[in-house]
């Protein structure tokens, strides 16, 4: 050590302490000099807020005058990383010539304790030089605030750039590298005002467009003559080949691009290269700091890498085998914590004291007041309910049951028994139509039981809000539907003796628990997803299952065809022909690698196309996640009104949502979606008098494709195309991302790792009959809970 360093710390006095002597940050500079006592106070200065670091400073000072004299650090604190920093010098005592006059020798100001030091994990993200206060903004739509956070922040998938495909070999729909030269750049906009950047790039082998969307500024850039490397994928659309880009670099660019490469979910500024820029400083900065969060026997015992390594492999991966058994390490962490925290959610509820209720009279009452008959599977599981609200312990029960299986009118008759009973009733739905569409479903019917009902959601009138809330507090309200308002501040229920919610992949652990309002009430939840029972049972530890496996009788089942884009102008012929005898179209455009902003160019431009060229004289409507929830409800609403012909979607369409005129949907790009995920789109339509179709344009990629669209076309049975697409396709898709009241899995697949699952499970029970957890498992369960909203 030097005089150099006493030297950079006057300059960065000089600038007034804004970390700025050295170009990428003070803090960071002395952070990295290797000496532990200076790293801990590189560190705090370069996170403390700008009135702490004159102090910091000056220990930093004091610190290199003692290296300077062979002196040792005053007790060792400085050594530690996480040792508190030094206090500032206190000032000196006034002496008599000196000393303020008596008016103001009041009680002298404490002075605030100096921070901690905190560890390389917890510091912000604008404590790496990568990130600057804008980006650092779009870190935090990811939900990535800390260096620990980006750095527990995994890849989505791999793309093996080891390989360079000539263009005349590309596969549709396949992942590939290219290496060609851009021949001609053109830049067309969309009406609605998206960009669209065409480059005509050829190789020895042959010539394809490569297309951006959105990125007008690269027109500039992409200029005739340059060589480039492209990663993305070739699709055919409307009878042209291209190739879509993912990411790019120019010949002559600095930077990495051969290797495997991993790829992150990603926000519209925010590139793949950017966050891998970013990850590797968080590494450099934190990584020797990660520590086990699972106890090392259970890791030991399940053949699992420590933590560390894992984090290690999956950002910087040499090898597709280094990544898997990586994978699986973090995996089984996401798994063991959701097992706890669900597990922890089951622990039996106090004994309820009920008023007994006659069954067989309540049954038949019910019966007498539907135009139909229920279904035995309807019958079956009514008739578990009733025996859970006859216990002395509260209900927990899941009703799985596919599209138009008619869980509402079971979910009805738990109602009625639980009124019957002296108590309250409450119906939770996602969306404020799709609880519109229960009380105009279900209000009837319970005036017809004899049971007062109301609506209650965000759009309420305060007026009648108002109204709503003094007639549920009274005890003068038997039911209610209503949305996420259910559980506002200010609704007080005089004995809820029920909460139902629908379609419970919308709502987490902790809105169930609000809506029930604490200990005893029972608590229903019904969804349309089709999970196999074993899983379920391991991942809703704390609900009992059952099952309406059987449709109401009458119901038409849906047609479905797959076929190839050689078909495309056919179909539109028989979705004109279908809309112009009264009907009503979807239109669903897929996901595109996950990214919102090219997700919805894709929509807005198959919108674009279809209301100019293909249908001008039908009234379309354009409906994708950006819109706010109101907006959707409004499209949504004005579709269930029949004053929209055609309506076309990213895959935001409302679950649940009922529109019996709808008897047609279009699926582009087929191929991208589950089975299961397609089985609940199309139980979208044909659920009024008209026969519905289901038409899948798909690329036949290759056999695997067409296996499984020769399979959605033959089977109308959720269950059995859940299993088929965890046998054919792996990691299963039809719980939906972000969709089924669990915490998004990074690492983890639930059908892929079952597993996994299953030994997380067990490992979950074991460590919650033998005590208090590790702090670090402790604290992440804890994390993980309140999350789960």
């Amino acid at each position: 050590m030097d005089e150099k360093l006493l030297t950079l710390i006057g300059r960065e006095r000089a600038t007034g302490c804004r970390d700025a002597a050295v170009f990428g940050g003070f803090g960071s500079f002395v952070a990295e000099l290797g000496d532990p006592g200076l790293a801990a106070l590189g560190e705090a200065y370069a996170a403390a807020p700008l009135d702490r670091r004159p102090a910091l400073l000056d220990d930093m000072e004091r610190r290199v005058r003692q290296m300077l004299s062979g002196e040792e650090a005053a007790d060792g604190a400085a050594e530690s990383l996480f040792a508190p920093a030094a206090p500032a010098p206190a000032p000196p005592a006034p002496n008599k010539k000196t000393a303020a006059p008596k008016a103001s020798a009041a009680k002298p100001k404490l002075q605030a304790p100096a921070p901690q030091a905190v560890s390389p994990l917890e510091l912000p993200l604008t404590s790496l030089r990568q990130v600057g206060e804008k980006r650092a903004a779009l870190f935090a739509k990811l939900g990535l605030h800390s260096v620990g956070q980006l750095l527990d922040f995994l890849p989505r998938a791999y793309r093996d750039r080891r390989q360079v495909t000539p263009i005349a070999q590309l596969r549709l729909g396949v992942p590939a590298n290219v290496c060609a030269t851009i021949r001609k750049t053109t830049l067309a906009r969309t009406r609605r005002g998206f960009s669209l950047l065409t480059c005509v790039a050829e190789d020895d082998s042959g010539s394809i467009s490569l297309v951006w969307f959105n990125q007008p500024f690269l027109e500039k850039k992409l200029r005739p003559g340059r060589e480039l490397r492209a990663w993305g994928r070739s699709e055919r659309r409307w009878d042209r080949l291209s190739f879509l880009v993912q990411e790019y670099q120019l010949a002559g660019e600095n930077g990495d691009w051969e290797g495997l490469v991993p790829v992150y979910p990603l926000t519209a500024g925010l590139s793949n290269r950017a966050l891998q820029a970013a990850v590797k400083a968080a590494w450099q900065r934190a990584g020797a700091y990660v520590r086990d969060v699972v106890p090392r026997e259970l890791t030991e015992q399940r053949g699992l890498l420590p933590r560390r390594e894992a984090l290690r492999l999956l950002h910087f991966p040499e090898e597709p085998e280094q990544v898997d058994r990586a994978r699986r390490s973090m995996a089984y962490e996401e798994l063991l914590e959701l097992s706890l925290v669900m597990q922890r959610s089951a622990a039996p509820g106090p004994e309820l004291t009920r008023r007994p209720t006659d069954n067989e009279e309540l049954r038949q009452r019910f019966q007498n007041a539907l135009p139909f008959s229920l279904t035995e599977a309807q019958s079956r599981v009514i008739d578990e309910i009733y025996a859970d609200l006859d216990r002395p312990r509260p209900m927990a029960r899941l009703v799985q049951g596919d599209v138009g299986s008619g869980k509402t009118m079971v979910a009805a008759a738990a109602m009625l028994k639980c009124c019957a009973a002296g108590a309250q009733a409450a119906l939770m739905a996602p969306t404020e139509i799709l609880a519109r569409q229960h009380y105009q479903t279900l209000g009837p019917l319970f005036d017809k039981l004899g049971l007062t009902s109301a609506l209650l959601t965000g759009a309420t009138p305060a007026g009648r809000r108002k109204e709503v809330l003094e007639l549920l507090y009274n005890g003068e309200l038997d039911c209610v539907i209503g949305t996420h308002a259910l559980i506002q501040s200010g609704v007080e229920f005089c004995k809820l003796g029920l909460a139902v919610t629908d379609e419970q992949h919308r709502f987490g652990v902790a809105q169930r628990a609000r809506l029930r309002g604490g200990a005893g009430v029972d608590m229903l939840i019904m969804t349309a997803t089709p999970i196999p029972r074993t899983l379920a049972m391991t991942l809703y530890a704390d609900l009992d299952l059952s099952l309406i496996d059987q449709l109401p009788p009458g119901r038409k089942p849906v047609k479905t065809f797959a076929v190839d884009y050689s078909y495309e102008q056919r179909v539109f012929a028989f979705i004109e022909k279908q809309v112009a005898e009264g009907g009503q179209a979807f239109v669903v455009c897929p996901l595109i690698e996950e990214n919102d902003e090219l997700e919805l160019g894709s929509a807005t431009a198959v919108y674009e196309r279809l209301s100019r060229e293909v249908f001008p004289s039908r009234r379309l409507a354009l409906l994708h996640g950006r819109m706010k929830p109101q907006e959707k409800d409004e499209v949504m609403s004005a579709f269930r009104e029949g004053s929209i012909d055609i309506l076309v979607s990213t895959t935001v369409i409302e679950v649940g949502v009922d529109v019996p005129n709808a008897c047609v949907m279009l699926v582009l790009d087929a191929e991208r979606f589950g089975l299961a995920q397609l089985h609940q789109l199309r139980g979208r339509i044909g659920r009024g008098e008209r026969q519905g179709y289901c038409v899948l344009l798909y690329t036949p990629v290759n056999e695997l494709v067409r296996e499984r669209m020769d399979i959605i076309c033959s089977t109308a049975d959720g269950y059995e195309l859940a299993e088929a697409d965890l046998r054919l396709r792996g990691p299963g898709e039809f719980l939906g991302q972000r969709q089924h009241g669990l915490p998004e899995l990074q690492a983890a697949d639930i059908f892929r790792d079952s597993d996994l699952l299953q030994q997380a499970h067990s490992d979950a029970a074991r460590l919650l009959a033998e005590g208090p957890l590790p702090e670090a498992l402790e604290k992440k369960v804890q994390a993980l809970a309140s999350l789960m909203t």
